[in-house]
């Protein structure tokens, strides 16, 4: 059984490396989710373990795809509409393509990994660093301003840090984010073009 979970399992207050700085939450770290959203997919992931010993629970986080919508295809359409965009600043994690987490998943299976992984694009970026790098990938002219998530409030608020890293050697890391946005501005072209 494979489960696909979330970051908002977590209670998105930056954990600390040994140097001080923020690292990306592992697999190991406590959970706290804040909202109603994080709190069932943390039940979710415990009616999984009781479920089956044979199980894979992927946390995943920031995820967009070539169907239906998402961060990077809002970003697109509002480039087209308008001279600038106003983006949230205080809120970082790891960007993860579906065409990068699928065959991530498959290879979870097909090497019989179990238990807890967390599986996203390498690194993070805040929202706001990561509408910059869709527009210079796309080669689109539009200023992206800095905004809060105090400004930009959402009905569910979302964790100000979510970046997620695997600390499992059995895990094979994925692509850094920008080679993820790399692969979903191909795929997305090539469907345009069809």
């Amino acid at each position: 059984m494979v489960h696909v979970s979330t970051d908002y399992v977590f209670d998105g207050q930056a954990p600390l490396g040994s140097d001080g700085r923020p690292r990306a939450y592992v697999e190991s770290d406590p959970t706290g989710p804040r909202s109603a959203y994080g709190r069932t997919k943390l039940e979710g992931e415990e009616q999984v373990r009781a479920a089956s010993p044979k199980h894979t629970i992927a946390r995943t986080a920031w995820l967009y795809g070539v169907d239906g919508k998402n961060f990077v295809e809002t970003m697109l359409r509002l480039a087209g509409e308008r001279d600038a965009v106003q983006v949230v600043t205080d809120q970082q994690g790891s960007p993860t393509w579906s065409g990068h987490l699928a065959p991530a998943l498959l290879g979870l299976i097909e090497r019989g990994v179990y238990g807890l992984v967390h599986l996203t694009g390498a690194g993070w970026v805040s929202w706001n660093g990561f509408a910059k790098e869709i527009f210079r990938q796309a080669e689109v002219e539009c200023r992206v301003q800095d905004a809060t998530s105090e400004q930009m409030a959402r009905p569910a608020p979302r964790p100000a840090w979510s970046a997620l890293d695997s600390e499992r050697e059995d895990v094979l890391p994925m692509p850094p984010w920008q080679d993820g946005l790399a692969g979903y501005m191909a795929a997305r072209n090539g469907m345009m073009r069809q």
